[in-house]
C-alpha cells in the first residue's frame, strides 16, 4: 500500500484545513475535534517544554485517510509518543476516514511506516483507547497488543420517554427518583435551567468548579480543577459551532444552583462530562441524579441518538444505561534506553487490567491527593 504521511509539530492554517476536511467525513469524538484540540493546546501545552505536539495526517491516492493526533513528553531524558488530549480528552483515538478498511496485514505495515516519520521515540504509550470509534472498531484495539483499562456506559436513546423508562430504566430505580424530586419540591421552587446567555454561562461554570472542588476538599482531596482547567471550559464558548456545541445546564432550587452540569453535543451524542452538586444537607435527595433524569430526558425531546457517559465506570452510570464500552491500554518499546520505564508502565497495565473492581486505581488516587 502506498500510503503518504506528512507530520505537523505546531498548529497552523494548512492543518486546520486538512483537519476540518476530514472531521466532517470521518469516525471521530469531540476529543478529536478540531476545536477541542485548539482549545486544549493553548490552555495546557502553550510554552510547556515538556511537550510537543505531533500531528499525522495520512494519505492515500491523494485523500486524507487518518489523522493521528500525537504529543511528544519528555521526561526522565525520554521521548514518549502519547495521545494528545491529557487528562481532559475521556476518549483518545484517530480520526478515521469514513472508508477507512485496513486490515490487519496493512495496518500493522502503516503503523510502522508512522513510527519510522516521528523523530527518535523511547516508549509508545497510548492510554484511554475506546474499542469502537462511533460505528467501526479501532485498529489500534483491533491489532495491537492492548491491556483492559475500564468500562464505559451509554445509551442508545429511544424516540420517547416513555420507552425509556419501560424498557431500560429498572422500576425501583425509577421510584426511587420519583420520590425524591417528589421531596425535593416540598422544599421549594424546583427548576431545571439551561444556559443560554454568556452570563449564565459563566456562572453556572465557576460556580461548578467551586462545587466541585469543595466536594473534594470536604473528603481530604486536593483541588481537582486549577485556573488554566477554568479558562479551559470557559473557552468553548468562543468555540460552539454548528458541528460542536456545549450543553450547560442546573438544577436550581430557589434560584440556588444545587447540581451543574457542563457537556458537549457533537455529532448527534450528548457527552456527559463535568457534573457537581452542592455540599451540605441536600445530598439526601440526590440532585446529581435527578438533574442526569433531566438530561436524558432533554436529550430524547431533541432526538439525540447516544447519551454518553464517558471516562468512567461508576456504577451509577451502569443504572442508567442500556449499553457498555471499554478502554484500552498500549504501551511498546521504541529504543532499548527506555527499557526500565516501558517494563515499568507494562507492569502497571497487567496489574490495572486484572484489577477488575479497581481497587488499585483507587490506591494511587487517594496516595497521589494525600502526598
Amino acid at each position: 500500500m502506498n500510503y503518504e504521511i506528512k507530520v505537523f509539530s505546531k498548529l497552523n492554517s494548512e492543518l486546520k484545513e486538512y483537519w476540518e476536511s476530514l472531521e466532517s467525513e470521518s469516525y471521530s469524538y469531540c476529543f478529536q475535534s478540531y476545536d477541542w484540540f485548539e482549545n486544549w493546546i493553548n490552555n495546557f501545552r502553550n510554552d510547556n517544554e515538556n511537550y510537543s505536539i505531533c500531528i499525522v495526517i495520512v494519505y492515500f491516492q491523494s485523500k486524507i485517510l487518518s489523522i493521528f493526533p500525537f504529543e511528544i513528553e519528555k521526561k526522565f531524558n525520554l521521548k514518549i509518543l502519547k495521545w494528545a488530549g491529557g487528562a481532559q480528552a475521556d476518549y483518545c483515538s484517530p480520526i478515521l476516514n469514513k472508508n477507512f478498511n485496513l486490515d490487519e496485514k496493512d495496518f500493522t505495515y502503516l503503523w510502522e511506516k508512522i513510527i519510522k516519520s516521528i523523530p527518535s521515540i523511547d516508549i509508545i504509550y497510548l492510554r484511554k483507547q475506546p474499542e469502537n470509534i462511533e460505528k467501526i472498531k479501532n485498529p489500534f484495539v483491533l491489532f495491537l497488543k492492548n491491556y483492559r483499562d475500564s468500562s464505559t456506559y451509554h445509551i442508545f436513546l429511544p424516540k420517547t420517554w416513555k420507552e425509556y423508562i419501560d424498557q431500560i430504566l429498572k422500576k425501583n430505580f425509577m421510584l426511587q427518583n420519583l420520590r425524591k424530586k417528589k421531596q425535593l419540591k416540598k422544599l421549594g421552587n424546583l427548576k431545571f435551567k439551561i444556559a443560554t446567555d454568556e452570563k449564565d454561562k459563566i456562572k453556572f461554570i465557576n460556580e461548578l468548579i467551586l462545587q466541585k472542588n469543595a466536594r473534594l476538599s470536604s473528603r481530604g482531596f486536593k483541588d481537582a480543577f486549577k485556573p488554566e482547567d477554568l479558562n479551559f471550559y470557559k473557552k468553548f464558548e468562543d468555540k460552539s459551532s454548528i458541528k460542536m456545541k456545549t450543553h450547560i445546564s442546573a438544577l436550581t432550587l430557589n434560584n440556588e444552583l444545587i447540581a451543574i452540569h457542563w457537556g458537549i453535543i457533537y455529532k448527534n451524542r450528548f457527552n456527559y462530562l463535568l457534573l457537581s452538586m452542592k455540599e451540605g444537607n441536600l445530598d439526601r435527595y440526590s440532585p446529581g441524579r435527578l438533574l442526569i433524569s433531566l438530561l436524558i430526558r432533554w436529550s430524547i425531546a431533541k432526538k439525540i441518538e447516544i447519551f454518553d457517559f464517558t471516562l468512567g465506570d461508576e456504577d451509577y452510570k451502569k443504572s442508567w444505561s442500556n449499553s457498555t464500552g471499554t478502554l484500552f491500554n498500549y504501551v511498546q518499546l521504541n529504543s532499548f534506553r527506555g527499557f526500565l520505564l516501558y517494563f515499568l508502565i507494562k507492569i502497571k497495565l497487567i496489574l490495572k487490567s486484572l484489577d477488575k473492581k479497581n481497587y488499585l486505581r483507587k490506591i494511587i488516587l487517594f496516595i497521589k491527593n494525600k502526598f
